[in-house]
């Protein structure tokens, strides 16, 4: 009877949610789903018991956004704090860091520096740049020899405030996101990053640009899978010398202001989006897009958009075009036709360009996606 009346008594606590059944699940699983949440909030979870007093201190994943902080001195305190107080005995797996303000050149450059003495596998950073007139970003990060994921957006007016070493030393890297970075060079006239980076399997390039004097960009990876060149008016104008062998998803957008050294080697090729503007008032002899579809052979999907399509007549009215061979693409299966929201159709531009392009596609289906 005794018993009965103890369960009741247990089952009325539970039905009244007196039961603190998240403080019952094992510490692994809590930090665990502490991971997901912003380390402010993780870190508050201190107050909850004398159990939750020290979990934070074991996240492997450390996110700081200065949307959660009322100023920048209580946020840069708190950084600090997280950083003294977290287990260093314990690898930092991901480390995100979010900075809308202007980022203070020494917090930035001492988290890089606790990450990669702490073996940091992924970093996600956004800095706003726009409000000082100088940042000396030190380049502990590219140095980094457990990093496999790489994001760094940069916000500025300034196209050149973040520059990169001449070479990126990651070994373990197999992803990479830059935007709006300034890449160098030393002894060359052109700027070549990613030659050592082995691993190296998705790279996307938005905004970037090259250092006073250089000529061209040299993406040089043998590993290379998956490439998207976003290009900005801002970034200026240079050349790119593409040589990714093992090349099969191409992703042009954005404004090309960036004609190719040569015709690359993309016989690897499988997939092309291309969904770029440009400035054909900018641009009255260099082929923009053409030279790009010279040296692809097995393409099996397309994407183009209508302003790409009317980049590419502009590009057959320019005299260069005249010893440039209609595109092979014997191999390719779908071609889509896609209208951004900017962009009207014009059935000039379609008959004149298609018929270019599918020259010699035989068995092609022809999709279009002007959907809003």
């Amino acid at each position: 009877m005794k018993t009965r009346k103890k369960r009741k008594r247990q089952s009325r606590r539970d039905r009244e949610g007196k039961r603190d059944r998240l403080s019952e699940l094992p510490d692994c699983v809590l930090i665990h789903i502490m991971e997901f949440m912003d380390t402010k909030h993780a870190v508050q979870t201190c107050v909850l018991s004398k159990r939750w007093k020290d979990l934070w201190k074991h996240l492997t994943t450390l996110a700081f956004n200065t949307f959660f902080f009322n100023n920048v001195v209580n946020f840069k305190k708190f950084v600090s704090h997280v950083l003294s107080k977290r287990d260093d005995s314990i690898s930092l797996l991901n480390l995100e860091f979010t900075r809308r303000g202007y980022a203070q050149p020494q917090l930035l450059n001492r988290l890089m520096k606790y990450a990669v003495q702490h073996n940091v596998q992924q970093l996600t950073i956004f800095i706003n740049l726009n409000s000082k007139p100088s940042f000396e970003f030190r380049p502990h990060i590219f140095s980094c020899q457990s990093l496999t994921f790489l994001k760094l957006s940069v916000s500025s007016y300034d196209p050149f405030m973040i520059l990169l070493p001449e070479s990126l030393d990651m070994p373990a890297i197999r992803s990479m996101q830059l935007e709006s970075v300034t890449f160098t060079a030393i002894v060359n006239d052109y700027a070549e990053p990613f030659s050592n980076c082995r691993m190296l399997n998705s790279l996307i390039l938005e905004g970037c640009s090259l250092h006073n004097g250089l000529k061209f960009l040299r993406i040089s990876n043998s590993n290379l899978s998956n490439l998207i060149l976003d290009g900005s008016f801002e970034a200026g104008f240079f050349r790119i010398d593409v040589c990714t062998p093992n090349l099969s998803s191409l992703t042009l957008s954005g404004h090309t202001d960036h004609p190719l050294l040569s015709i690359p080697n993309l016989s690897s090729l499988e997939e092309l989006t291309i969904e770029s503007r440009g400035n054909s008032w900018y641009h009255k002899t260099q082929l923009l897009i053409l030279c790009w579809l010279q040296g692809i052979t097995d393409l099996k999907m397309m994407t183009v958009s209508l302003s790409a399509l009317e980049l590419i007549v502009q590009d057959l009215s320019k005299p260069r075009a005249a010893g440039i061979r209609p595109p092979s693409f014997v191999e390719l299966k779908t071609l889509t036709v896609k209208k951004l929201p900017y962009e009207e159709v014009s059935d000039d531009i379609l008959k004149i360009s298609l018929p270019y392009l599918l020259k010699n596609s035989p068995a092609v289906k022809i999709e279009f996606d002007f959907t809003d």
